[in-house]
């Protein structure tokens, strides 16, 4: 039952910070005029990255690609399929901005510059995206010579300074797969690759079902006046590696089924939502996707995540958001209205609660320290699936949203519990180790 316990949400304080004031490209003095010096002006970089902005504004692939290398086909067909991938994406932004700039781009020699220049993808998704989001670009950029224009020979994912993933929310669907497969619902837009472009389209109602259930129940109470998303656009993999790199390149082993990734808003350090999108990405060879009933329960699961990302207050903190909160919300709505025998992590559960298993069950509501150790993560996700359950039944849904939703905003448990339910943390705890009893012992 562990590989049941793989459902995650990335937590997103790490690369927020960076993301939401931007990091303005270091740039170089104006060209003083020496004719041995070659140099990289601020101005050259800012008209470069402008012009590529408006030929693909305009549908001019032609333009688009004439910043790179056109001696590199390589290069020059990557940028191709990912210039017609993106004019079937339904944005209503998408732009180029120059993030920073790494290497030396003056000689004082008469010789040509190569450096890094780092630039991102701004870019919102029509009726989905609450605010413009960033995928950071990586560009190799050379200048042969002293009048010579610039042209960028190599194109990666930008470096991510923290967090989890080696690149900051790339690749993208559009820069790895040809002809990507765009499936449209009333709350979702599912993208797949070209094989998997028929599993999108038998999906995509399952997808749909399950958006509208999870924004339903928001609506019934979840805060009226918070900004939350009407619409999710979720992208299907086949297996961990795929999982592991699409809008994320991830450091360690890939283990989990499905992810939400909460994408910073691009330069919007004044804006009250930091979180300005996300992406939900499943793995179709998973088992829940055995069944339509497991695939509900993934994309609610998922979907969930994503509808109160945009809740978040962008705080950084080294353990994160708790665990047993945002992954127990999460649960409660994929399994709401279901009794605890249909939940498939139950037997495992019950046998730990029981005595039944190496580990003995203490009474404690998991942490994030312990919350991947002995083998007990699917057995977790349960245990703080319960904890929602009993807020839930114990103060109603929406006193049970409204604690999450304050811990999201930046409460720790304690003065959540406190501030919404009147309560302290240890006490919720040992009527929580006996509720858990009750249920399964």
């Amino acid at each position: 039952m562990g590989v049941l316990a793989v459902v995650v949400t990335v937590g997103v304080g790490a690369v927020v910070g960076v993301t939401l004031a931007g990091r303005p490209a270091q740039g170089n003095a104006q060209d003083d005029g020496d004719p041995n010096t070659v140099k990289v002006t601020q101005e050259e970089l800012k008209q470069a990255v402008e012009a590529h902005s408006k030929a693909f504004a305009a549908g001019d692939l032609k333009g688009y690609l004439r910043i790179f290398d056109q001696k590199n086909s390589r290069l020059i067909k990557e940028q191709s399929r990912t210039f017609q991938n993106l004019r079937k994406m339904p944005l209503d932004t998408a732009d180029f901005a120059i993030l920073d700039q790494q290497g030396l781009a003056q000689n004082n020699f008469g010789k040509g510059v190569t450096f890094s220049l780092d630039v991102a993808f701004v870019h919102r998704f029509a009726g989905i995206d609450l605010r413009p989001v960033p995928e950071w670009y990586r560009w190799t950029v050379t200048k042969a010579g002293r009048g010579a224009p610039l042209v960028v020979t190599k194109v990666g994912g930008a470096p991510s300074p923290l967090g989890d993933s080696r690149t900051v929310f790339y690749p993208a669907p559009w820069d790895l797969w040809p002809d990507v497969s765009v499936t449209k619902t009333r709350h979702t837009i599912v993208l797949a690759a070209p094989s998997q472009a028929a599993e999108a389209r038998k999906l995509a109602a399952t997808a749909e079902e399950a958006a509208a259930g999870d924004l339903d129940f928001w609506a019934e109470n979840g805060d009226k006046t918070a900004e939350v998303p009407t619409g999710f656009v979720v992208a299907l993999v086949r297996g961990k590696s795929q999982l592991g790199h699409l809008f994320r390149t991830a450091k360690g082993k890939v283990t989990e089924s499905g992810i939400s990734i909460g994408m910073p808003t691009f330069r919007g350090s004044g804006d009250q939502v930091k979180i300005g999108g996300s992406r939900v990405v499943v793995d179709t060879t998973s088992q829940f996707f055995e069944d339509t009933a497991g695939a509900k329960e993934i994309f609610r699961h998922e979907i969930a995540h994503s509808l109160v990302a945009t809740l978040d207050s962008g705080d950084f903190d080294l353990l994160g958001q708790e665990h047993w909160i945002v992954e127990g919300f999460a649960e409660y709505v994929a399994h709401r209205g279901q009794g605890v025998e249909a939940d498939r992590r139950t037997p495992e559960t019950r046998a730990y609660v029981q005595g039944r298993l190496a580990q003995k069950f203490q009474g404690r509501i998991p942490d994030n320290l312990s919350w991947d150790l002995d083998g007990l993560t699917s057995v977790n996700y349960q245990l703080g699936h319960l904890a929602i359950q009993m807020i839930a039944e114990k103060y109603g849904e929406a006193k049970m949203v409204g604690f999450v939703a304050a811990h999201y905003r930046g409460k720790k448990a304690d003065a959540a519990f406190r501030e919404v339910l009147g309560v302290g943390e240890q006490e919720f705890e040992r009527k929580w180790a006996q509720y858990v009893r009750g249920k399964l012992a």
